[in-house]
């Protein structure tokens, strides 16, 4: 049993879960996210992807509309602005890379609780079947025939494929997202050329703008998720202000609506700077998430550095993590 599973386990034995349940949040802004919600174990690419079943993430909005109200748009921009003041914890539910299951799974299980969400979106994905870096590797790395692959980009490293297979594209991942990878197609080719199998051909994977039309028009927030969800903290600075600025020029010609919030691809420290954050600024774009955890409250809250959490897939932990954060400001593990 891990110590977050143990404090929660502890927590619930003692009755002190409950107990926080009943004082009133603290002031603050607790945004989630989510790229997939479905069935992980379906899918022949990136599993890790997947933050809930729809089962779940019926459960947990069920669960924060009990506790919080939960916002979007300009509701959202307000709290964040200190327009409207922060009196108590909100509950923010975000989606990044604007996959099919963003319109056939959550968009009716936040329709069907009342739920406003924030959708960003990748115009070059926008309607295509394409396979993107992450869900390249995860194939590639667990359908190869190797007990390891090598690799020159961005620095040498070997990775063994004997044991886990999910665990090792996790480690090809966390060294394509380095930030000294500044060629990401080069990396991608070592790997097609090691891992001697092929990307399979697939049906639709991501929204149509029709449908981001129809999400929209029933309330959802879209938002900009770059142009082509390349690492902006990779890029060079005229590299990332293309990316920003493309991608809202065609989610407004195709929504025609304005655009001004922005989530950072990845989103971990590294994947953006403070470089990034002022060329977001400077663009126009009033909230920008990043995606390494945390809470954020009147003493801590940056606009172009919004930060998010993933959902605990177990029922328990979720519980007791949001709980924690919306009380206590922080987890105490």
């Amino acid at each position: 049993m891990s110590k977050r599973e143990l404090a929660a386990a502890v927590l619930r034995r003692s009755g002190a879960l409950t107990l926080l349940e009943r004082f009133r949040s603290k002031p603050g802004i607790l945004i989630v996210n989510h790229h997939r919600v479905g069935d992980a174990a379906s899918t022949r690419f990136d599993r890790d992807v997947f933050s809930a079943s729809a089962d779940a993430f019926d459960m947990q909005l069920k669960y924060f509309k009990r506790h919080f109200p939960i916002v979007a748009g300009e509701e959202l921009e307000d709290l964040v602005s200190g327009k409207t003041p922060l009196k108590r914890t909100y509950i923010a539910v975000t989606f990044d890379d604007g996959y099919i299951n963003d319109y056939l799974v959550s968009f009716p299980i936040l329709k069907a609780n009342g739920c406003a969400g924030t959708f960003f979106l990748v115009p070059q994905y926008v309607g295509t079947s394409f396979i993107p870096w992450w869900d390249e590797i995860a194939y590639l790395v667990r359908n190869s025939p190797k007990s390891q692959l090598t690799f020159q980009t961005p620095v040498p490293a070997t990775i063994s494929l004997a044991g886990d297979r999910e665990q090792a594209i996790r480690n090809v991942l966390r060294h394509y997202k380095r930030p000294d990878n500044t060629d990401g197609e080069r990396f991608l080719h070592e790997l097609r050329e090691q891992a001697g199998s092929i990307l399979p051909s697939t049906g639709r994977r991501f929204i149509t703008w029709d449908e981001a039309r129809e999400m929209k028009a029933a309330g959802m927030t879209i938002g900009s998720h770059t142009q082509t969800h390349g690492i902006l903290g990779q890029m060079s600075t005229d590299a990332q202000r293309w990316e920003l600025t493309e991608s809202r020029k065609n989610i407004e010609a195709n929504l025609k609506s304005e655009i001004r919030s922005l989530a950072y691809p990845v989103g971990i420290h590294g994947a953006f700077d403070e470089k990034t954050e002022a060329i977001a600024r400077s663009l126009g774009y009033t909230m920008c998430f990043s995606f390494y955890g945390g809470i954020n409250t009147p003493t801590h809250m940056q606009p172009t550095n919004l930060l998010r959490m993933a959902t605990n897939r177990d029922p328990l932990l979720f519980r007791a993590e949001t709980v924690l954060l919306s009380r206590l400001g922080k987890l105490p593990y």
